[in-house]
């Protein structure tokens, strides 16, 4: 449950039942790295890495006030505030919110774990920002009991993956830029393909295809499938570009000897 070993244990025990009383930290540092913002954000001395830094921090839940500044301050977001009062089944998680849309309070959301794995539905109770010009938002998210000590985070849907379909059954769509240096659509070399051409430079001079920036480095693999399936032949028959070098693009003022 947490690396820094039976102290770090007991240290969650006691956090679980002091969170009965009242909002409490919970400390899941997990890093032994030079750091120590919580130490000096507790007002009360609940935390303690001493002198040395790299230590795993260790807290007292019996001196922590709930004030959640270590929380706002940790820049691991390896601390969180449980609240445990209502003896309903739910508890009252409080997390470290850095992203950029704000949440309102009231509002369904995803909790996850540290993995940001899903783990159950929670509400928004109360958002507050804590610290000055950049303060960092606290978000107090109501969930199940069993999943309070799991929780590090929270988003607004799931990812959801579609079910897979074969390939005849996703609608074609041709209008995209397949050279995107000239502009050339998908749907424009298909049409000129119609003509009868046979070969992928007698394509490049009908339609401008590779004749841009990149000379044909992005586009050419599709335009070669595409001409081996309308010409009913094998993609090493239909030939391939002559790329004259520079074979990747360079800024002229390299080429004149100048420094960049």
């Amino acid at each position: 449950m947490h690396s820094g070993g039976t102290e770090g244990r007991e240290s969650w025990r006691d956090s679980w039942e002091a969170a009965r009383e009242g909002t409490v930290a919970v400390v899941d540092c997990r890093q032994e790295i030079p750091c120590n913002p919580c130490e000096e954000a507790c007002p009360t001395g609940a935390i303690r890495v001493g002198p040395d830094i790299c230590a795993v921090p260790r807290f007292d839940p019996r001196a922590c006030n709930g004030c959640g500044r270590c929380v706002a301050l940790c820049p691991g977001m390896a601390v969180f505030l449980l609240d445990r009062r209502e003896d309903d089944g739910f508890a009252r998680v409080t997390l470290p919110y850095e992203m950029g849309r704000r949440p309102v309070e009231g509002e369904e959301v995803q909790v996850v774990d540290g993995e940001g794995k899903a783990l159950t539905g929670g509400k928004i109770l109360k958002v507050r920002a804590v610290g000055g010009k950049a303060p960092t938002l606290l978000v107090t998210v109501k969930v199940p009991e069993e999943a309070a000590l799991k929780v590090r985070g929270l988003r607004y849907r799931l990812i959801e993956r579609d079910a897979f379909r074969e390939a005849d059954e996703v609608p074609s769509f041709s209008g995209y830029p397949i050279c995107r240096c000239e502009d050339v659509s998908m749907e424009r070399v298909k049409d000129i393909l119609q003509a009868g051409l046979r070969s992928l430079t007698a394509l490049r001079r009908a339609s401008r295809v590779g004749l841009g920036y990149c000379p044909g480095m992005f586009c050419q693999s599709s335009l070669r499938e595409e001409l081996a399936r309308a010409a009913g032949r094998g993609e090493k028959e239909v030939g391939a570009f002559k790329v004259r070098p520079p074979v990747r693009p360079v800024k002229l003022g390299l080429l004149g000897g100048e420094n960049a």
